[in-house]
């Protein structure tokens, strides 16, 4: 076997994955700090029951008459299933995906994918009728679902079996109205089409099947019995009301009567006009599309709820289609299990992970702890290189939050057209390109767990107030939408700039600082701890395991004596740079860079006479670490916290001369 499932090295976390992978089936080394516990937990059970993970065990296929038997018991759920499956995949309509139901005992019972695309030597592919059980095929997002009854990703290296590694599958339970799982819905591609997006998709559709399952029961019910009818109404999460042909509500549920804050008895027989909602119900009761979805406020009468609105049309025992039944979903249910996405929206540092015994470094730790108590804003500030993103992870992970999602955005990297978007998403038709569904925004992605905004002091002033207004009312409205969608959000800001000062020169908004500022942590530069160093440069050369490696004392003193305008970042790609380059096993004090060797600080340089104009000596030392960097122009900005035109500029003057 070839120990080089490498299929995805752009994502360093799917990179990360493979090599814990490699390291688990190979060195039997422990992967529980490095992937998720359940995940870990996952490839233990398939080592102990000897799963082979080159899968070369032959697949477990029921016989033709099981298949036949189980076809027929799932008849209804396959038939309301299928026009889901295709919706799905026409949303991801230039991508080679396809969908699957899986029943309650893990064998697939159908499967759907374009004519036009071919996985065949991409990805592996079930035959009907075959086990997707973890005891038969390992890890998979299947597998994970039967035990845990719970949306979940299982992406390249997460899988135990390395048949399966190309892949990347998303699955959602789908369950009975007793609450007992009744299949399962799965959606497979190949690595390379990975979309962030997916496992909402398939959570959304599993629960409309779902909901669709109940309201045939329900349909069904009716005929029969109106007391049937009432009882199974009561098993829909949903606000659910029958409407006839001359707009009377003809049946109802609790649920629905919580959110008009009335009895059902009083809802009953009376006309739909009695629905108040944002917009009105009577005007647009005619426009009413079943294959769409609208989003509508019902303004109750202690208390206003967000909805989703469905509507579908049944004949009643007449020709005309006028009988309606509306199904309001609250959009924070959505949120919740569209929450769930992938390994892209997830926090992986811990405070474990922040290396130092400085008093600087262990009192900043202690002060983000007790932040990660509360649900209190943060902001980080720090030079570039000192960890900002690495400690809002580590807040994350040790707040209540931690099993929710973390959501990073660099509002310096986005362009401010286009930042407004990317934060509150946008309907359908908002602006010239965008998607035809619309695109949720980085606070609804965030919903109930954490919002990191990096470089917060790069913001342009009208976003600002925009974010103000958002912190205030704790609700977002995208762009060319009209309803206010609730979120619940940790908000955690970082910036390189002093924000106080930034406010001052008008530069920042002061009621937004405050607004932000309720905890301010300031992440100390490496030149102020330097009794880090040999602890950073121990942890770093044993956790790039680049060969048995050393450092040796006079390398290590050089190390400590320079100043680190990078911090840890910088300290980072130098040991790294090191181990790969040295051909022995020591790092020595000749491999150490021409810049950093003949280093000396400010007090040095004056006792020397050698004081020069401030640009000249920033302008020598950003060409030393061009040079450093040979000539990698992006690297070099990166490190030093200053823009690329900067540096440009610098060239062109340098070529002058």
């Amino acid at each position: 076997m070839a120990y080089n499932p490498f299929f995805s090295l752009e994502n360093p976390e799917l990179l990360r994955y493979e090599y814990t992978w490699v390291n688990y089936v190979k060195y039997h080394k422990e992967a529980a700090e490095e992937i998720r516990k359940e995940i870990s937990e996952s490839w233990k059970r398939c080592k102990d029951n000897k799963i082979d993970y080159l899968m070369r065990n032959k697949p477990v296929l029921l016989d033709e008459s099981e298949i036949r038997n189980k076809i027929n018991k799932n008849k209804t759920m396959l038939n309301i299933a299928l026009p889901f499956m295709e919706t799905l995949l026409e949303l991801v309509k230039d991508c080679e995906f396809h969908v699957e139901i899986i029943d309650d005992e893990g064998y697939l019972l159908k499967s759907v994918t374009k004519k036009e695309f071919s996985l065949e030597n991409k990805t592996k592919k079930f035959a009907i009728g075959e086990s997707k059980r973890e005891d038969v095929i390992g890890t998979s997002s299947v597998g994970m679902v039967l035990l845990h009854k719970e949306p979940w990703a299982i992406i390249g290296a997460e899988h135990y079996c390395q048949e399966l590694q190309k892949g990347a599958c998303y699955a959602a339970p789908i369950f009975d109205k007793k609450g007992k799982l009744k299949a399962i819905l799965n959606m497979s591609g190949t690595i390379d089409q990975i979309c962030k997006h997916t496992l909402g998709m398939v959570t959304a559709a599993a629960k409309a099947i779902q909901n669709e399952l109940a309201l045939k029961e329900i349909h069904d019910q009716i005929v029969q019995s109106s007391e049937e009818q009432r009882e199974i109404l009561e098993t829909v999460t949903d606000g659910v009301i029958y409407v006839n042909n001359d707009g009377i509500i003809t049946q109802t549920n609790s649920e629905m009567a919580k959110f008009l804050g009335e009895v059902k008895e009083k809802i009953i027989g009376r006309d739909i006009g009695i629905l108040n909602t944002t917009p009105s119900i009577i005007n647009i009761i005619d426009t009413l599309s079943d294959v769409n979805t609208y989003e509508i406020i019902i303004n109750g009468k202690y208390k206003s709820y967000s909805c989703f609105l469905n509507v579908k049309y049944f004949s009643g025992g007449t020709t005309d289609k006028k009988n309606k039944v509306f199904v309001f979903t609250r959009m924070e249910e959505i949120q919740a299990l569209a929450s769930q996405i992938n390994i892209a929206n997830q926090a992986y540092f811990t405070f474990k992970d922040i290396i130092g015994k400085s008093k600087l470094i262990r009192d900043v730790i202690d002060l983000g702890k007790k932040a990660a108590s509360y649900s209190f804003r943060v902001v980080i500030e720090g030079e570039s290189g000192t960890g900002k993103e690495m400690f809002a992870q580590a807040i994350h992970n040790n707040s209540a939050r931690a099993k929710n999602p973390f959501i990073a955005v660099d509002c310096g990297a986005i362009p401010r057209q286009l930042l407004e978007s990317e934060l509150f998403g946008y309907e359908e038709g908002a602006f010239t390109g965008a998607k035809k569904s619309g695109q949720r925004g980085k606070f609804e992605l965030a919903h109930k767990g954490t919002i990191f905004l990096d470089e917060i002091g790069n913001m342009p002033i009208e976003m600002q107030a925009k974010l103000l207004r958002v912190l205030q009312e704790k609700r977002i409205t995208r762009i060319g939408g009209y309803t206010p969608i609730p979120i619940d959000v940790q908000v955690i800001a970082a910036t390189n700039l002093n924000l106080e000062e930034e406010v001052q020169k008008g530069n920042f908004r002061e009621d937004l600082f405050y607004r932000l500022n309720v905890i301010n942590i300031k992440l100390p530069p490496l030149r102020k701890r330097k009794e880090d160093i040999p602890i950073l440069v121990e942890h770093f050369i044993k956790s790039l395991n680049i060969g048995n490696k050393t450092i040796n004392k006079d390398a290590l003193n050089i190390l400590m004596n320079y100043n680190w305008p990078g911090n840890v970042r910088q300290l980072h790609n130098l040991i790294e740079k090191l181990l790969i380059i040295t051909k022995s096993n020591k790092i020595n004090k000749d491999m150490i860079p021409k810049e950093i060797l003949e280093y000396r600080d400010i007090e040095e340089m004056i006792s020397n006479n050698e004081i020069e104009p401030l640009n000249v000596v920033t302008e020598k030392y950003i060409m030393k670490v061009l040079k450093f960097y040979e000539g990698n122009i992006k690297k070099t900005s990166e490190i030093l916290g200053i823009s690329r035109t900067t540096i440009y500029k610098i060239l062109e003057r340098n070529k002058s001369n």
